[in-house]
């Protein structure tokens, strides 16, 4: 269900009007979302969904407690109020207890597009038929996913916050296998503006990939320049990202810590080629306006030439340490190159070329060393083209050391939340083979 912004200011009202507690925080969301999936190249379910969500939070002194429910009646909102309040006045004083904000300004951010908003479900199966009827033509068995709709998003409490924003989204992924289990392609699409989403472009990616990722030749573990494309830069960064708190670092619980206390704001942790930053109003990657307690979201640089500008505070921590909370950031911008995949393996010597990673797992969050493997086509590259398939690894490495071996970079992509380029690396360690495809 989509709430306009003077019916989501209404109902927030009314539900604070029935609040005793000192603090009270109504949350508002819901949405119409539609989806197609498609398996063993057969449509297999289409649905719909229209969705409510109110969520109370309610404060006697440090006390709070949070109740949800999806009914807007008088007296279910009554009834939520209610049992937020009474859970409220049992629960233990939060020692990290930081008052509901006052009015915030947000940032006139709309990631709203009527082209997704009103796409019909025979989408989906024009969708579906992009990846089906080709792979059926090329013995290919593919499954994938669509999804795509509106959803609207508010906050307001009592004491005076407000905000509301509406938001669209369309995401596709598809896999494709060979008919005799030996080959395996990926692909994904995502974008705010499903007019933008080229989905039979990436119908062809992941089906080309499982066909040239069959009969993949043996090349020994060990240490090896690669060339990550956007999903596998994605799937790796995020565990530097998740590591970029400021508390952890403070507390000396993560990479980010400096030797002797405090954190590295201010120190060179990566290349000089590597800049990310956020902004909620970049066109390509529009963010939230704000999180879900109302804190606005705002433009910041995180990494700028190599140097650590900034990380994560919570409004907790910040307040603590006197520094501007920034929550956690709506989208991710990695600054990169000018030209596509294809000319970075064009300037390449040699190397690995990953389609993406799985199975990641922290294993040292004081210097960000995770495993994973490799999935969905690897490919040897050598004299500026892709000779051949190789079989998958497990690799132990660390984004940060990654970073600092940055030789080429594309033009960024949106993947999910993120703008993001293939990266061309001197240096990655390929720790162990793995017969999976």
């Amino acid at each position: 269900m989509i709430l306009g912004e003077t019916e989501a200011r209404t109902l927030i009202e009314k539900a604070l009007s029935f609040a005793t507690a000192d603090e009270v925080r109504v949350n508002l969301s819901g949405g119409r979302t539609r989806n197609t999936r498609f398996a063993v190249n057969t449509l297999t379910t289409c649905g719909d969904r229209d969705n409510l969500s109110i969520a109370v939070t309610a404060y006697f002194g440090k006390r709070h407690a949070t109740a949800s429910g999806s009914e807007t009646d008088d007296e279910a909102l009554q009834r939520l109020v209610a049992n937020a309040e009474e859970m409220a006045r049992v629960a233990p004083e939060d020692p990290e207890y930081v008052p509901e904000l006052e009015p915030q300004a947000y940032l006139p951010v709309r990631p709203w597009f009527e082209s997704t908003a009103k796409a019909g479900s025979e989408l989906g199966v024009e969708v579906a038929r992009s990846a089906i009827e080709p792979a059926v033509a090329r013995d290919i068995t593919v499954a994938g996913y669509l999804e795509y709709g509106a959803s609207f998003h508010a906050v307001g409490n009592n004491k005076g916050l407000f905000g509301y924003y509406e938001a669209t989204d369309a995401n596709y992924t598809l896999t494709a296998r060979t008919a005799d289990g030996r080959g395996s392609g990926w692909a994904a699409e995502t974008s705010r503006d499903i007019a933008e989403l080229d989905y039979a472009a990436a119908s062809a990616r992941a089906i080309a990939k499982a066909e040239a990722s069959r009969n993949p030749k043996t090349i020994e573990p060990g240490v090896y320049p690669v060339i990550l494309e956007p999903a596998a830069v994605d799937e790796f960064l995020a565990y530097a990202l998740w590591s970029m708190n400021a508390r952890q670092a403070d507390e000396g619980r993560s990479f980010f810590a400096r030797k002797g206390g405090g954190n590295k704001i201010g120190e060179k942790i990566a290349g000089e080629n590597i800049t990310m930053e956020s902004d909620p109003a970049r066109r390509e990657i529009l963010g939230a306006p704000f999180g879900g307690d109302g804190l606005p979201a705002k433009p910041y640089v995180w990494i700028q030439n190599g140097v650590l500008q900034r990380l994560f505070y919570e409004r907790y921590w910040a307040q603590k340490q006197g520094k501007e909370p920034t929550g956690w950031p709506s989208n991710l911008i990695f600054h990169g190159g000018n030209g596509t995949l294809d000319d970075l393996i064009a300037s390449t010597d040699k190397a690995l070329l990953v389609t993406r990673f799985w199975y990641i797992r922290m294993l040292e969050p004081q210097t960000i060393l995770v495993t994973g493997l490799t999935r969905d086509g690897v490919f040897w590259v050598e004299d500026g083209a892709i000779r051949h398939a190789v079989k998958n690894f497990r690799f132990n490495e660390t984004p940060i050391a990654v970073l600092n071996k940055v030789t080429g970079m594309t033009r960024p992509l949106r993947f999910e939340n993120s703008l993001l380029p293939a990266l061309r690396a001197s240096e990655f360690t390929f720790s162990s083979l793995s017969e999976a495809v």
